[in-house]
Protein backbone atom coordinates (compact mmCIF):
# COMPACT_ATOMS: atom_id res chain seq x y z
CA UNK A 1 0.00 0.00 0.00
CA UNK A 2 1.61 3.27 -0.78
CA UNK A 3 0.25 6.32 0.63
CA UNK A 4 1.92 10.17 0.35
CA UNK A 5 1.01 12.66 3.09
CA UNK A 6 -2.02 14.44 3.15
CA UNK A 7 -3.50 12.20 0.30
CA UNK A 8 -7.78 12.04 1.06
CA UNK A 9 -9.69 15.10 -0.35
CA UNK A 10 -11.97 14.83 2.28
CA UNK A 11 -10.50 15.50 5.98
CA UNK A 12 -11.36 16.39 9.20
CA UNK A 13 -10.90 20.04 11.03
CA UNK A 14 -8.39 18.83 12.99
CA UNK A 15 -6.14 17.65 10.26
CA UNK A 16 -6.70 20.40 8.39
CA UNK A 17 -5.58 22.79 11.29
CA UNK A 18 -2.57 20.15 11.92
CA UNK A 19 1.05 21.65 10.35
CA UNK A 20 2.02 19.38 7.90
CA UNK A 21 5.62 18.86 9.74
CA UNK A 22 6.56 18.08 13.14
CA UNK A 23 9.34 20.59 14.26
CA UNK A 24 11.38 19.64 17.59
CA UNK A 25 14.38 21.12 19.10
CA UNK A 26 16.97 18.38 19.86
CA UNK A 27 19.74 19.27 23.19
CA UNK A 28 22.07 20.79 20.53
CA UNK A 29 19.15 22.79 19.38
CA UNK A 30 18.04 24.22 23.20
CA UNK A 31 21.40 24.80 23.56
CA UNK A 32 21.53 26.73 20.28
CA UNK A 33 18.04 28.87 21.16
CA UNK A 34 19.32 29.74 24.70
CA UNK A 35 22.72 30.98 22.94
CA UNK A 36 20.02 32.89 20.27
CA UNK A 37 17.90 34.32 22.84
CA UNK A 38 20.74 35.89 25.51
CA UNK A 39 22.50 37.34 22.20
CA UNK A 40 19.44 39.13 21.54
CA UNK A 41 18.97 40.40 24.86
CA UNK A 42 22.48 41.64 24.86
CA UNK A 43 22.17 43.52 21.94
CA UNK A 44 18.90 44.85 22.69
CA UNK A 45 20.46 46.34 25.95
CA UNK A 46 23.19 47.53 24.69
CA UNK A 47 22.73 48.11 20.65
CA UNK A 48 26.00 46.99 19.65
CA UNK A 49 26.16 46.56 15.70
CA UNK A 50 28.24 43.29 15.57
CA UNK A 51 26.31 41.43 17.76
CA UNK A 52 23.30 42.18 15.82
CA UNK A 53 25.65 40.94 12.97
CA UNK A 54 25.58 37.95 14.90
CA UNK A 55 22.32 37.65 15.91
CA UNK A 56 21.88 37.59 11.63
CA UNK A 57 24.39 34.58 11.27
CA UNK A 58 22.60 32.39 13.53
CA UNK A 59 18.78 33.29 12.33
CA UNK A 60 20.08 32.64 8.27
CA UNK A 61 22.03 29.22 10.09
CA UNK A 62 18.57 28.30 11.68
CA UNK A 63 16.82 28.67 8.07
CA UNK A 64 19.75 27.05 5.69
CA UNK A 65 19.20 23.87 8.68
CA UNK A 66 15.20 23.75 8.42
CA UNK A 67 15.62 24.60 4.67
CA UNK A 68 18.17 21.34 4.38
CA UNK A 69 16.19 19.20 6.90
CA UNK A 70 12.83 20.10 4.45
CA UNK A 71 14.34 18.65 1.55
CA UNK A 72 15.82 15.96 3.41
CA UNK A 73 12.06 14.24 3.73
CA UNK A 74 10.58 16.16 0.75
CA UNK A 75 8.52 13.67 -1.49
CA UNK A 76 9.72 10.86 -0.13
CA UNK A 77 7.60 7.21 -1.26
CA UNK A 78 6.49 4.91 1.30
CA UNK A 79 5.02 1.77 0.99
CA UNK A 80 4.05 -0.79 4.17
CA UNK A 81 3.42 -4.61 3.29
CA UNK A 82 2.70 -6.98 6.31
CA UNK A 83 4.03 -10.29 5.71
CA UNK A 84 1.00 -12.86 4.02
CA UNK A 85 1.22 -15.23 6.96
CA UNK A 86 1.51 -13.98 10.86
CA UNK A 87 0.90 -15.67 13.68
CA UNK A 88 -0.33 -14.60 17.09
CA UNK A 89 2.44 -14.74 19.78
CA UNK A 90 5.13 -15.36 17.15
CA UNK A 91 7.00 -12.47 15.26
CA UNK A 92 6.02 -11.27 12.21
CA UNK A 93 8.12 -9.15 9.45
CA UNK A 94 6.50 -5.81 8.30
CA UNK A 95 8.00 -4.67 4.94
CA UNK A 96 8.90 -1.09 4.14
CA UNK A 97 9.79 -0.11 1.06
CA UNK A 98 11.34 3.80 0.61
CA UNK A 99 12.31 5.93 -2.11
CA UNK A 100 13.31 10.16 -2.91
CA UNK A 101 12.46 10.11 -6.52
CA UNK A 102 13.64 13.63 -6.57
CA UNK A 103 17.29 13.35 -4.29
CA UNK A 104 19.32 11.61 -1.94
CA UNK A 105 18.09 11.93 1.50
CA UNK A 106 20.55 10.32 4.72
CA UNK A 107 19.77 10.27 8.26
CA UNK A 108 16.12 9.08 8.50
CA UNK A 109 14.35 7.38 11.23
CA UNK A 110 10.89 5.76 10.19
CA UNK A 111 8.84 5.51 13.16
CA UNK A 112 5.83 2.64 13.19
CA UNK A 113 5.93 1.01 16.51
CA UNK A 114 9.31 -0.25 16.26
CA UNK A 115 12.34 2.07 15.17
CA UNK A 116 14.32 1.53 11.93
CA UNK A 117 16.87 4.09 10.97
CA UNK A 118 17.57 4.45 7.20
CA UNK A 119 21.12 5.91 6.78
CA UNK A 120 20.77 7.11 3.20
CA UNK A 121 18.22 6.45 0.37
CA UNK A 122 19.84 6.78 -3.62
CA UNK A 123 17.79 9.33 -5.61
CA UNK A 124 14.93 7.42 -7.61
CA UNK A 125 16.49 3.92 -5.74
CA UNK A 126 13.70 1.98 -3.84
CA UNK A 127 14.87 0.69 -0.26
CA UNK A 128 13.15 -2.00 0.86
CA UNK A 129 13.60 -2.11 4.95
CA UNK A 130 11.85 -5.05 7.45
CA UNK A 131 10.62 -4.66 11.24
CA UNK A 132 9.07 -7.66 13.03
CA UNK A 133 6.04 -7.05 15.08
CA UNK A 134 4.46 -9.78 18.01
CA UNK A 135 0.43 -9.35 17.96
CA UNK A 136 -1.19 -10.37 21.09
CA UNK A 137 -3.99 -11.71 19.62
CA UNK A 138 -5.57 -12.89 16.60
CA UNK A 139 -8.30 -11.27 14.32
CA UNK A 140 -8.45 -8.41 12.01
CA UNK A 141 -5.62 -5.18 12.86
CA UNK A 142 -5.36 -2.28 11.18
CA UNK A 143 -1.58 -1.17 11.26
CA UNK A 144 -2.08 2.86 11.18
CA UNK A 145 -0.16 6.05 10.79
CA UNK A 146 3.73 5.95 10.38
CA UNK A 147 6.32 8.92 10.85
CA UNK A 148 9.37 9.59 9.53
CA UNK A 149 12.17 12.43 10.87
CA UNK A 150 15.43 13.28 10.47
CA UNK A 151 17.73 15.36 12.54
CA UNK A 152 19.67 16.37 9.10
CA UNK A 153 21.80 18.22 8.67
CA UNK A 154 23.42 20.15 11.80
CA UNK A 155 21.27 17.99 14.52
CA UNK A 156 19.21 21.13 16.26
CA UNK A 157 16.37 20.49 14.94
CA UNK A 158 13.79 17.12 14.52
CA UNK A 159 11.80 17.26 11.43
CA UNK A 160 9.05 14.81 10.63
CA UNK A 161 6.25 13.94 8.38
CA UNK A 162 3.39 12.16 9.00
CA UNK A 163 2.34 9.81 6.71
CA UNK A 164 -1.53 9.05 7.02
CA UNK A 165 -2.50 5.25 5.86
CA UNK A 166 -4.22 2.23 7.16
CA UNK A 167 -3.18 -1.50 6.39
CA UNK A 168 -5.29 -4.13 7.32
CA UNK A 169 -3.97 -7.58 8.94
CA UNK A 170 -5.66 -10.84 9.71
CA UNK A 171 -3.18 -12.55 12.51
CA UNK A 172 -3.83 -16.51 12.37
CA UNK A 173 -3.92 -18.52 15.39
CA UNK A 174 -0.43 -19.61 16.43
CA UNK A 175 -0.61 -23.55 15.92
CA UNK A 176 -0.48 -26.10 18.39
CA UNK A 177 0.56 -29.14 17.90
CA UNK A 178 -1.99 -32.24 17.64
CA UNK A 179 -2.71 -35.85 16.60
CA UNK A 180 -6.19 -36.35 16.01
CA UNK A 181 -7.17 -39.81 16.42
CA UNK A 182 -10.57 -39.98 14.33
CA UNK A 183 -10.29 -40.09 10.49
CA UNK A 184 -13.92 -41.28 9.36
CA UNK A 185 -13.71 -42.19 6.08
CA UNK A 186 -15.94 -44.08 3.43
CA UNK A 187 -14.36 -47.04 4.00
CA UNK A 188 -15.19 -46.96 7.63
CA UNK A 189 -11.24 -47.29 8.30
CA UNK A 190 -9.35 -45.50 10.90
CA UNK A 191 -6.21 -43.63 10.93
CA UNK A 192 -4.94 -41.45 13.73
CA UNK A 193 -2.84 -41.88 16.91
CA UNK A 194 -4.34 -45.12 17.76
CA UNK A 195 -5.01 -47.10 13.82
CA UNK A 196 -3.28 -46.25 11.52
CA UNK A 197 -2.93 -48.29 7.89
CA UNK A 198 0.03 -47.76 5.75
CA UNK A 199 -0.88 -48.32 2.50
CA UNK A 200 2.67 -48.69 0.76
CA UNK A 201 5.76 -46.16 1.13
CA UNK A 202 7.52 -43.63 -1.51
CA UNK A 203 10.18 -41.66 -1.87
CA UNK A 204 10.60 -38.54 0.75
CA UNK A 205 9.47 -35.47 -0.87
CA UNK A 206 10.47 -31.82 0.84
CA UNK A 207 7.48 -30.70 2.90
CA UNK A 208 5.84 -34.60 3.69
CA UNK A 209 5.31 -34.14 7.55
CA UNK A 210 8.25 -35.15 10.01
CA UNK A 211 5.77 -37.87 11.43
CA UNK A 212 5.11 -39.68 7.86
CA UNK A 213 8.87 -40.49 7.36
CA UNK A 214 10.03 -44.58 8.34
CA UNK A 215 13.39 -43.94 9.73
CA UNK A 216 13.64 -47.75 9.90
CA UNK A 217 14.18 -47.95 6.07
CA UNK A 218 16.87 -45.25 6.02
CA UNK A 219 19.13 -47.97 3.98
CA UNK A 220 16.36 -47.10 0.87
CA UNK A 221 16.90 -43.16 1.72
CA UNK A 222 14.06 -41.23 3.25
CA UNK A 223 10.72 -42.75 2.51
CA UNK A 224 7.13 -41.36 3.63
CA UNK A 225 4.26 -43.82 4.64
CA UNK A 226 1.21 -43.16 3.07
CA UNK A 227 -1.90 -44.29 4.54
CA UNK A 228 -4.57 -46.43 3.27
CA UNK A 229 -7.35 -44.78 1.66
CA UNK A 230 -6.34 -41.15 1.52
CA UNK A 231 -6.71 -41.11 -2.47
CA UNK A 232 -6.61 -37.82 -4.23
CA UNK A 233 -9.42 -36.83 -2.70
CA UNK A 234 -7.58 -35.24 0.58
CA UNK A 235 -9.29 -34.62 4.05
CA UNK A 236 -11.67 -32.39 5.88
CA UNK A 237 -11.30 -31.15 9.26
CA UNK A 238 -14.82 -30.45 11.23
CA UNK A 239 -14.66 -28.21 13.89
CA UNK A 240 -17.52 -28.99 16.57
CA UNK A 241 -18.85 -26.82 19.74
CA UNK A 242 -16.92 -27.75 22.76
CA UNK A 243 -13.81 -27.04 24.48
CA UNK A 244 -11.45 -24.46 24.53
CA UNK A 245 -12.02 -22.74 21.37
CA UNK A 246 -8.42 -20.61 20.93
CA UNK A 247 -6.68 -24.41 21.56
CA UNK A 248 -9.19 -25.84 18.67
CA UNK A 249 -8.18 -22.98 15.95
CA UNK A 250 -4.59 -23.46 17.05
CA UNK A 251 -4.97 -26.91 16.46
CA UNK A 252 -6.62 -26.59 13.66
CA UNK A 253 -3.85 -24.55 12.07
CA UNK A 254 -1.02 -27.03 12.72
CA UNK A 255 -3.16 -29.68 10.83
CA UNK A 256 -3.81 -27.16 7.90
CA UNK A 257 -0.22 -26.77 7.86
CA UNK A 258 1.12 -30.06 7.92
CA UNK A 259 -1.57 -31.35 5.24
CA UNK A 260 -0.81 -28.48 3.08
CA UNK A 261 3.30 -28.97 3.23
CA UNK A 262 2.22 -32.59 2.21
CA UNK A 263 0.49 -31.68 -1.03
CA UNK A 264 -2.56 -33.00 -0.36
CA UNK A 265 -6.07 -31.79 -0.52
CA UNK A 266 -7.50 -30.27 2.30
CA UNK A 267 -10.94 -28.24 3.67
CA UNK A 268 -12.22 -26.77 6.40
CA UNK A 269 -16.06 -26.93 7.77
CA UNK A 270 -17.08 -25.09 10.89
CA UNK A 271 -20.86 -23.38 11.58
CA UNK A 272 -22.52 -23.29 7.79
CA UNK A 273 -19.37 -22.96 6.19
CA UNK A 274 -17.07 -25.20 3.82
CA UNK A 275 -13.97 -24.31 2.26
CA UNK A 276 -14.18 -26.61 -0.16
CA UNK A 277 -11.16 -29.00 -1.06
CA UNK A 278 -7.84 -27.69 -2.55
CA UNK A 279 -4.05 -27.41 -1.91
CA UNK A 280 -3.04 -23.88 -3.48
CA UNK A 281 -1.50 -21.02 -0.89
CA UNK A 282 -4.40 -18.67 -1.68
CA UNK A 283 -6.71 -22.16 -0.50
CA UNK A 284 -4.58 -22.64 2.80
CA UNK A 285 -4.39 -18.62 3.08
CA UNK A 286 -8.24 -18.48 3.12
CA UNK A 287 -8.92 -21.16 5.41
CA UNK A 288 -6.59 -19.79 7.85
CA UNK A 289 -8.40 -16.39 7.94
CA UNK A 290 -11.50 -17.79 8.20
CA UNK A 291 -10.04 -19.48 11.66
CA UNK A 292 -8.50 -15.85 12.48
CA UNK A 293 -11.65 -14.18 12.15
CA UNK A 294 -14.16 -17.45 14.03
CA UNK A 295 -16.06 -16.28 16.94
CA UNK A 296 -17.83 -18.95 18.34
CA UNK A 297 -18.66 -22.72 16.96
CA UNK A 298 -21.94 -24.11 16.55
CA UNK A 299 -23.39 -27.71 15.10
CA UNK A 300 -21.79 -27.84 11.57
CA UNK A 301 -24.55 -27.74 9.32
CA UNK A 302 -22.57 -29.12 6.52
CA UNK A 303 -21.92 -33.08 7.01
CA UNK A 304 -22.02 -34.06 2.95
CA UNK A 305 -18.24 -34.18 1.69
CA UNK A 306 -17.02 -35.36 -2.24
CA UNK A 307 -16.71 -39.18 -1.82
CA UNK A 308 -13.27 -40.73 -0.87
CA UNK A 309 -12.33 -37.99 1.84
CA UNK A 310 -11.72 -38.45 5.45
CA UNK A 311 -13.01 -36.15 7.93
CA UNK A 312 -11.34 -35.11 10.98
CA UNK A 313 -13.57 -34.05 14.28
CA UNK A 314 -11.95 -31.91 16.20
Amino acid sequence: MSSRPWPGKSRSLSELLRPPRGFAPTKPGKVFFCFLAAVIFVAMLTGNNLLFLIIAFLLSFMVVSGIESEMNIRHLDVNRTPSPEIYTGMPGEIFYTIRNPRQDSVRLVLYDEGRIDIPALTRGVREIFRHERTFSRRGRHVLGNMTIFTTYPYGLFRKSITFHMKTPVIVFPAPIACSPGLFDGDSGEGMGSGSESISHVRAYVPGDALTSIVWKKQHLGFVSRVVQGCGDCGSVLVLQPGGDLERKLGQAVFLVLEWWKSGMSFGISFNSHFSGLGASVAHKTAILSALALLDHLEEPEIRDFPKGCHVVHL
